[in-house]
């Protein structure tokens, strides 16, 4: 996997649904240089998409407003 696939997968997402991804797997999905600033790179993907990024302690929660 690479931080390309997550970048698509979140574009592919459709106002008003929630995505919800353990830190684990999200990380493990990023490119090797981008596994140690998960976070920024998951910050850059809400903010392409317009969705808000809630961090949780073990998940991270891309949601996508309905407007």
């Amino acid at each position: 996997m690479s931080t390309a696939s997550l970048y698509q997968q979140f574009e592919e997402m459709v106002r008003g649904e929630i995505c919800t991804i353990s830190r684990d797997e999200f990380r493990s999905r990023c490119d090797e240089e981008d596994r140690i600033t998960y976070l920024h790179v998951a910050r850059k993907i809400a903010a392409a998409n317009r969705c808000e990024l809630h961090v949780h302690e073990d998940e991270l929660e891309f949601v996508c407003p309905p407007w």
